[in-house]
């Protein structure tokens, strides 16, 4: 009877929780599982003072909510922005269709030319 369980056990889908995931550049690299429907936030350390941003595709499963940029504030003296330091850019996304999807980033200036050395970011992302 136990032999009998496992198959199906290995055929579920991955557990999802529907919750609302917080991705970072820790998660660069790994897969998460969401059902139809959810959101999450991706957000990645920037510094556009430099030129420097990030640029970022989504396969066609996913879908772009709201994207922010937050500028650092110094708490020395109260909230004040600190000129020509990186602060942290935040994009909310959502599942759209199931299967397998991903979004990929590439870190470097819009006006340049890829050269394989750029930072880059890639989450892979199954809708359940």
């Amino acid at each position: 009877m136990i032999l009998a369980t496992i198959p199906t056990a290995l055929c579920a889908k991955p557990y999802t929780t529907g919750q609302h995931k917080v991705i970072t550049e820790n998660d660069n690299g790994k897969t998460i599982y969401l059902n139809k429907g959810d959101t999450f936030s991706l957000k990645l350390k920037e510094n556009p003072s430099t030129g420097y941003s990030w640029q970022l595709s989504l396969s066609k499963g996913l879908s772009l909510l709201e994207t922010v940029y937050s500028p650092p504030e110094s708490s020395k003296k109260g909230p004040r922005l600190v000129f020509g330091a990186g602060g942290l850019h935040s994009w909310i996304i959502k599942a759209v269709a199931d299967g397998r999807q991903q979004v990929k980033g590439i870190y470097k200036r819009s006006w340049e030319k890829e050269t394989g050395k750029e930072q880059t970011f890639r989450l892979n992302v199954v809708v359940v």
